[in-house]
């Protein structure tokens, strides 16, 4: 009962993140490119990235299921926890993302799971915020909605395209600008710092 509830909630998680396009372009650095669209479950726009990497399927996702060093290429990822390991290939961990003052620093819990494809050579990662997995800490902001979608595809031996699909409230009162590091900064940083470790790992 339980894994089929799990599955379904993946199941939900993947078919919301794709269940529409008209995704407008905004910026492009370094060959990331930057797409938002207007979100049905949220107060604030859908994000998608697109890009090329070095590399492959099977590198990144060995960088996206360890993920206690996110903060050293995550954007603001002031901390990063594996609180439970279902499988290799499925985790919950806990995340606290740093807020520049006056605002209130944000956390969540999500879920992990990294499906392959090998005949394919492709990959797809579904991450869900679980708002209600602990209580809420003090002084900080539950974040109430992050769900995030990687679907991977191999283009050749040493070449993977990624495009990742994010819908996200960061919760509480947001200032614009802090709007601005979730939605633009955020992104083109993390993104960029990825690229980076992908380069390392094929040098």
């Amino acid at each position: 009962m339980k894994t089929a509830f799990i599955f379904l909630f993946f199941l939900s998680t993947a078919v919301s993140l794709t269940a529409q396009n008209n995704w407008v372009f905004k910026k492009e650095r370094d060959g990331i490119k930057i797409y938002n669209r207007h979100s049905d479950i949220s107060r604030f726009n859908d994000i998608k990235v697109e890009m090329d990497l070095v590399g492959t399927i099977y590198q990144l996702a060995a960088i996206l299921l360890d993920v206690e060093r996110y903060p050293q290429w995550a954007y603001g990822t002031k901390s990063c926890v594996l609180v439970k390991r279902i499988s290799n290939r499925e985790i919950i961990y806990y995340s606290e993302i740093e807020v520049p003052w006056p605002a209130t620093n944000r956390d969540f819990y999500a879920s992990f799971k990294v499906i392959f494809d090998s005949a394919a050579r492709s990959l797809k990662v579904i991450s869900a915020g679980i708002r209600n997995y602990q209580p809420e800490k003090k002084n900080l902001v539950r974040i109430p909605l992050s769900n995030g979608l990687w679907n991977v595809s191999t283009i050749s031996d040493k070449k993977i395209h990624l495009q990742y699909i994010l819908q996200l409230d960061p919760g509480g009162s947001v200032p614009g600008w802090v709007l601005n590091l979730f939605s633009a900064k955020g992104p083109l940083e993390t993104f960029g710092n990825l690229k980076k470790k992908m380069e390392l790992l094929n040098k």
